[in-house]
């Protein structure tokens, strides 16, 4: 189709860049743009504030600092994805040529890619902006990144007047046509040194990356003119930051490594990003008064001011030089006895000299008020991070149920979002563009989002909908579990739950007690995956280690053993004198703690097992659960009863 303009014969086409006006803030000569807010005044708040250090850490940490995994693109079947893209991305996240670099000197020194990003993810929230370095090879090829301090890199951009540009060095007036490439780029600057930065991709414009096998059988990626890309690459002189196109032997020096630069947008800047908290600058450095105010206060040993009163004379220079040594040393000399001498007015008055000393209506109240005006500060401070007063350090309105929700708010509300923007950021530049893989991407690991009791209940009544007509291995999967293993003999994949869970329980006269007579603290039907005998788990357990046993005072549950080998939970429950037995698998060690160490057994197999995990029900168990070997005599502390 052929849209034509009103009045013209040309056809309309898309603006592949943005026509809006771009801001003419002061550029400095030499050090690129200036920055809207000083990036080293706010780089000084992290030394300043304890509750801004501290959310911005656990913020950066919970974001990147947990690991993450390479994961198909979520615009790829994992089926399609194709080996060859991951392994060489593998090999750049985790191979053994990979460097990763916390600062310009410390290539010697064990880094990993998470201290690495935690650090550009702090300068993120803390200045507006992060900066990460591309470490190359000599053919170009990316082998890690360097985190490289953002409060002092700038953005290079010409300087304008009347619309025509100068070279941000120089200063001298170019065409319109080189001014894109003159500025191209970042410049940093240290103690009055400049060094330059490409932009992330600029030297792979034009080129199209291919993997190929090397001949150690390791993918690996070259580089080609790509016929379609009329672009050529583009180097900056990591000494002058001039910008030679199409061939980096045209600079006088090295060509720059280039950065990725990320910044926290807002609508108010267009070349550096803002962080969140500038808009609580205020209340830190009321904070910082405060703080100021309780120094002085405890360094005049707490006590209140007061005011000498003098009536009917005035005190000697000698008796007031006393009473200032007396105050400034009360703590150490609170049982000194100071005699004061008072030179009398010379008045007719028939009255004596009196002295009193009035403490102030100031003191401990005050001190309690600006307590509360600090407390104040820190959940202002924490409001601006959006982090939970828990994570830093604030318990005073938590507990465990309102934790638990804060926790998960927190990491799909503010943490989720981040990692992946951060994600495709480095997807895009670093997959897509240096080496051109686009099935691949990384995930972040999210902590705190866990919903286990909320999903398998949902999972429950999605099957009891459909009346366990569905296979175990997919009803192991809507619960977050792995399928059956083989040696159960069990074929998950076409055996349906409701064949599985459907016979009748043990001690049911006849075989005739239903799913609605069983008592509901046990495990329901529906998660139960299989069937052991006793005798066979029996001969396993005894010669397992390490393993352990616990005997429950409950109304219900009878004894728990945890092999810590499988992470399998046996609990039996007495049932009117007979007792059965069931083994809840993949349950994590911390359950088990939780449970021997809970104040009702009950209660907390209830909540947090029962409905939570898979089972295996253990038949024909007519005995007690084995202790496990007894310890090394060696091994057993002094102290501890034979």
């Amino acid at each position: 189709m052929n849209v034509e303009g009103i009045g013209s014969e040309t056809s309309l086409s898309k603006a592949t860049e943005s026509t809006q006006l771009s801001d003419r803030r002061i550029r400095s000569l030499n050090i690129g743009v200036k920055p809207p807010y000083n990036p080293d005044l706010l780089a000084s708040f992290l030394e300043r504030n304890e509750t801004l250090a501290t959310g911005i850490r656990k913020k950066s940490r919970y974001e990147v600092g947990y690991g993450f995994t390479i994961v198909p693109h979520s615009d790829v079947d994992t089926e399609d994805a194709d080996e060859d893209g991951r392994a060489v991305v593998r090999n750049f996240w985790r191979g053994r040529e990979s460097r990763w670099l916390t600062g310009p000197h410390n290539s010697a020194e064990p880094t990993t890619p998470e201290e690495v990003k935690e650090l550009a993810r702090q300068d993120y929230h803390l200045i507006g902006w992060c900066c990460l370095e591309i470490l190359v090879d000599l053919e170009g090829r990316p082998v890690g990144l360097a985190h490289v301090p953002a409060n002092t890199v700038r953005v290079r951009k010409p300087q304008n007047r009347f619309d025509q540009p100068r070279h941000p060095e120089g200063g001298q007036f170019i065409s319109a046509d080189d001014a894109q490439f003159a500025s191209r780029g970042y410049v940093q600057v240290r103690n009055g040194r400049r060094r330059y930065f490409g932009e992330a991709g600029d030297r792979y414009r034009g080129l199209e990356p291919r993997i190929t096998t090397g001949s150690d059988d390791e993918p690996r990626v070259t580089y080609q003119a790509n016929e379609g890309d009329e672009r050529e690459p583009l180097f900056v002189d990591s000494e002058t930051g001039d910008v030679a196109v199409g061939d980096a032997s045209l600079l006088d020096n090295k060509p720059a490594n280039e950065l990725i630069f990320i910044r926290n947008p807002s609508p108010l800047e267009q070349d550096y990003g803002v962080p969140d908290w500038v808009s609580a600058i205020r209340t830190i450095s009321a904070d910082e008064a405060a703080k100021d105010y309780n120094r002085e206060f405890f360094d005049n040993d707490t006590i209140p001011r007061f005011v000498i009163k003098v009536t009917g004379g005035q005190l000697t220079e000698e008796s007031k030089d006393d009473l200032k040594k007396m105050i400034s040393g009360l703590r150490e000399e609170s049982h000194r006895t100071v005699l004061l001498e008072v030179d009398k007015f010379n008045t007719q008055l028939d009255e004596d000299v009196e002295i009193e000393l009035e403490p102030l209506s100031q003191g401990i109240s005050e001190e309690m008020s600006f307590q509360a005006f600090r407390e104040k500060n820190e959940h202002e401070i924490a409001k601006v991070l959006e982090i939970p007063p828990i994570k830093i350090g604030n318990t005073g309105t938590s507990n465990r149920s309102n934790s638990e929700v804060q926790d998960r708010e927190f990491a799909l509300e503010v943490i989720q979002p981040e990692q992946h923007k951060f994600a495709e950021r480095l997807y895009r530049l670093v997959h897509q563009i240096a080496f051109g893989v686009t099935d691949w991407t990384i995930e972040y690991e999210l902590r705190g989002a866990d919903q286990p009791k909320e999903d398998v209940e949902i999972a429950r009544r999605k099957l009891q909908a459909v009346n366990g007509a569905v296979p175990v291995n997919r009803a192991l999967e809507m619960i977050g579990e792995d399928p059956l293993p083989d040696e159960l003999g069990i074929d998950g994949d076409t055996t349906l739950l409701s064949d599985v869970g459907g016979g009748a329980s043990p001690g049911a006269p006849g075989g005739e007690q239903t799913e609605q007579s069983r008592p509901d603290y046990l495990p329901p039907e529906g998660n139960k995956i299989g069937e052991r005998d006793w005798s066979e788990v029996e001969a396993d357990l005894v010669t397992k280690d390490p393993i352990e046993q616990t005997q429950f005072n409950s109304s219900n549950l009878d004894e728990g053993l945890f092999d810590f080998e499988t992470n399998e939970l046996f609990l039996s429950f007495d049932r009117e004198g007979q007792s059965s037995l069931y083994a809840y698998v993949d349950v994590p060690t911390s359950v088990w703690s939780g449970l021997v160490s809970a104040g009702s057994a009950g209660s907390y197999h209830h909540d947090n097992v029962r409905l939570v995990y898979p089972y295996i029900e253990i038949t024909n168990f007519h005995t007690r659960l084995p202790e496990g070997p007894s310890p090394d005599p060696d091994d057993v502390p002094e102290g501890v009863p034979s």
